[in-house]
């Protein structure tokens, strides 16, 4: 019925309080009344108390059917009622039974999700779940919401269960239709596979190919939205569709005010790692978070100002609006967050004192143990923002050469198409010197003089663009070679040289143009 009457809640459990002991109630009786206050949202902790203190009593589980266990810690974990002892109770006398053919799925599937919910880590239960599943003949009886909690609840764990995993992906596009799923249901199992690093390519073009022939996105949730495009981004799973599909759909709402920080945060780092295009989204987000600014973590506004960056958007009121909201939170970040936020500033070419100061650098300094070498890579390029700049704010000199080093640690690896365009430059006479290291630690493509003048040539093929527009890391290099180096860039876009077909006298006449 739904029907709220708090009142009545109150009084028994009062009642239930004040007895002595419970042993008059049976296991449905126990089972049912918990999981009546967690589904009505009527939270009593005595009540709960003395439920969970009667039931870890001696053998107090062997009459508990599946369902009366299942729900039970479903109560639990729902109402967040804190009772680990009640927890293993049930989690040790599952583990001792013979098999879990008495379970049926959704009994599984409600423990599993209440034990994660809970905080409840108990991996030998999990273990005897997952291998019970996989031997199921057929997960039929598993409704969308059963498949979503299990796989959920098991990439909470952090554990691999790739046969579950495998076996739940299968039944999923074996489905005549997604249809019962809901939104949630949907998020959550991309979410979980993604999580888990389970790859499932079919199971992704499955959902994806579902979401995008959907008449409308009302239904889902900004949580629901920006955890698929997360899950497909993170899951390495290219479906521009879906991105596009999922991109026009938050383009074209009135408001972003239902997107929290995080919503914010993981579609547009979603949006940003899948290099999938869409400026007038970046242009909604920003809005929005400069809206909300105050209520991003560290970890967020690093992710969304990384994305924003990565993606070239840098706009200079998203960034000056950012800035102080980030400062304030520079005492909460890691060392990831630090290199994200100093990179994408030097991309966005944004000074900000209030941001970047002594503190900053000082705190670079105890996080020096810390940083991996593509966070020390992302300092050496905001060091070098600051000679742009010409502050007099620097790394100490022992954490810059750490970070130059860390700079020019990769190999070479020119790619056909560089190649095809160093050969070109030889044809005509300019002698190019390829994979030239300046003095900034950027690698040049190929370095030729033209009439007196030294030129860089810079042949950047797909990964250089979003859609034919730079991405951060392009703009950056090309910056910063023309201001610290002195060396005019040149550019040998990838669609360019492409239209010319491998013709050389079309591919020389074109480099002469563009090097005048």
């Amino acid at each position: 019925m739904g029907e709220s009457h708090p009142k009545l809640f109150d009084k028994f459990a009062y009642h239930m309080v004040q007895l002595d002991d419970l042993r008059s109630f049976n296991a449905q009786e126990l089972s049912n009344t918990v999981w009546a206050y967690a589904t009505a949202g009527e939270y009593n902790s005595k009540l709960f108390k003395k439920v969970a203190d009667h039931i870890v009593q001696p053998n107090s589980l062997r009459s508990f059917k599946p369902q009366e266990l299942s729900n039970t810690v479903w109560a639990y974990a729902t109402t967040g009622e804190s009772h680990p002892k009640l927890f293993s109770k049930v989690s040790d006398h599952i583990i001792q039974l013979d098999d879990l053919r008495t379970f049926n799925p959704q009994n599984l599937a409600n423990t599993a999700w209440a034990y994660v919910t809970a905080g409840e880590f108990h991996q030998t239960l999990f273990e005897r779940v997952a291998d019970h599943i996989v031997r199921l003949d057929s997960l039929r009886s598993l409704n969308p919401q059963d498949i979503s909690n299990t796989v959920w609840a098991f990439a909470r764990l952090g554990e691999s269960y790739p046969k579950l995993f495998k076996k739940v992906a299968d039944h999923i596009v074996r489905l005549d239709s997604l249809r019962p799923f809901k939104p949630q249901n949907l998020s959550n199992t991309v979410w979980a596979y993604a999580t888990a690093g389970e790859p499932h390519p079919k199971l992704f073009k499955k959902v994806s190919d579902h979401i995008v022939e959907l008449g409308s996105l009302r239904p889902f949730k900004p949580q629901d939205l920006s955890n698929i495009v997360w899950a497909y981004a993170k899951a390495g799973e290219s479906h521009p569709k879906l991105f596009s599909k999922v991109s026009d759909h938050i383009v074209q709402l009135d408001d972003l005010r239902a997107f929290n920080a995080q919503d914010l945060a993981n579609t547009a780092w979603a949006y940003a790692t899948a290099k999938e295009p869409s400026p007038i989204l970046f242009q909604k987000l920003s809005e929005a978070a400069l809206n909300k600014c105050n209520g991003f973590d560290a970890q967020e506004i690093s992710i969304f100002l990384w994305a924003a960056a990565t993606n070239g958007h840098v706009e200079l009121p998203l960034f000056e609006g950012m800035s102080p909201t980030a400062a304030s939170l520079l005492t909460e970040c890691n060392s990831q967050n630090f290199a994200n936020l100093a990179w994408a500033y030097a991309v966005a070419d944004v000074s900000s004192p209030l941001l970047f100061n002594n503190d900053f650098t000082n705190d670079c300094v105890r996080k020096e143990g810390k940083f991996t070498f593509e966070e020390l890579s992302q300092l050496h390029q905001w060091n070098m923002w600051q000679e742009e700049l010409e502050s007099n704010l620097r790394l100490p000199p022992s954490l810059q050469g750490k970070c130059y080093r860390a700079f020019v640690s990769s190999d070479p690896r020119p790619s056909a198409l560089q190649d095809d365009v160093v050969s070109e430059l030889s044809a005509i006479g300019l002698n190019p010197e390829e994979e030239v290291l300046t003095k900034s630690g950027y690698r040049l493509d190929a370095l030729v003089e033209v009439n007196g003048h030294r030129m860089a040539v810079e042949v950047d093929g797909p990964t250089h663009f979003v859609d034919r527009r730079p991405t951060g890391n392009t703009i950056l290099k090309h910056r910063q070679v023309t201001k610290l180096n002195g060396f005019q860039v040149i550019s040998v876009p990838y669609w360019e040289w492409d239209r010319l077909k491998k013709d050389s006298v079309k591919g020389q006449q074109y480099l002469r143009s563009l090097l005048g």
